[in-house]
């Protein structure tokens, strides 16, 4: 799914520019550098435990429980803000260096 963009111009170029990066390996490679920055910044852990409490407490409303997409909608906001900014910088970074050597910036 295509990030949000504010004006929408750049909406045109996400899909290409992922295809192309899945076909040579970068998506992966990026993929896999992000889940070990998050992993060692204690991130995933922290969304994990997030993520039980929330099913627990909607299991204890007596409502049966949550749906994974109430779970996602209501959990989401809440770990994007505590994504360590480091690891945004760095991975933005490695993406912007990705891109420079695929497209000429004018």
């Amino acid at each position: 799914m295509p990030p949000a963009h504010k004006d929408g111009r750049n909406a045109a170029l996400y899909p290409p520019l992922r295809r192309r990066m899945i076909e040579n390996g970068d998506w992966d490679r990026i993929c896999a550098r992000l889940a070990r920055e998050l992993n060692e910044s204690g991130w995933i852990d922290r969304f994990k435990d997030r993520s039980k409490e929330m099913a627990r407490a909607a299991e204890g409303t007596g409502g049966g429980g949550m749906s994974v997409e109430a779970l996602l909608a209501d959990l989401l906001p809440r770990v994007e803000a505590d994504l360590p900014m480091g690891v945004r910088q760095e991975i933005i970074g490695v993406i912007r260096k990705l891109l420079e050597r695929q497209i000429e910036f004018t």
